[in-house]
């Protein structure tokens, strides 16, 4: 009798060390956890359910993300994701939001010029933002803005020239090389009679 309790006091001893090891492990990765790398993690999320066409679920994962890495240049693809599950639910107020905040976080990015002009033509105000960022040009960059709603409204020969311009003036900035590639695709298109 007394080697069973003496068994059932070492097994209890083992386990209980066990457990706690495991425990003071738990706790050292709570206490290590990266809100950055989570919001990765929740933007990944958001992507696969994007794909199989959960959008709110993927409208969630992206809120996610954004909240726990609100303030980097990570933040703008969030809001870009988000942007673009919102153009997927046909609701472009929210999906234009997303690209201006995008755009805001990382103005270098080509793809977040072409995602806002999108979801202005969707909304109807290609001319009325045209004439906005005509009048309150702020910096080289709306070049970019107007270039692209001009080649939206038909106005192929103007938008070129415009982005054109911007490609000769700004020639070292990162977004520079996406519209050059735009460019391309444009002038490519109009060869073979596309538009």
């Amino acid at each position: 009798m007394i080697k069973k309790f003496f068994l059932i006091f070492i097994l209890l001893v083992c386990i209980n060390s066990n457990c706690y090891s495991a425990n003071d492990k738990v706790i050292m990765r709570l206490m290590e956890l990266d809100p950055e790398k989570n919001a990765y993690v929740h933007n990944n999320y958001g992507l696969q359910y994007l794909n199989i066409g959960q959008y709110y679920a993927a409208i969630e994962e992206f809120k996610i993300a954004i909240c726990l890495n609100p303030d980097t240049q990570a933040t703008a693809v969030f809001f870009t994701n988000l942007g673009e599950t919102y153009i997927k639910l046909g609701d472009y107020v929210q999906a234009q939001d997303c690209f201006e905040r995008a755009l805001e976080k990382s103005p270098l990015n080509f793809k977040y010029y072409l995602n806002l002009v999108l979801s202005y033509k969707a909304r109807g105000m290609l001319d009325s933002k045209l004439r906005y960022y005509r009048k309150y040009k702020k910096s080289p960059l709306d070049d970019i803005l107007i270039g692209l709603i001009l080649i939206e409204k038909g106005k192929i020969n103007e938008g070129i020239t415009v982005l054109d311009n911007f490609v000769m003036n700004e020639p070292k900035l990162f977004v520079t090389d996406g519209v050059k590639y735009y460019l391309k695709e444009i002038t490519d298109a109009r060869k073979k009679g596309l538009i």
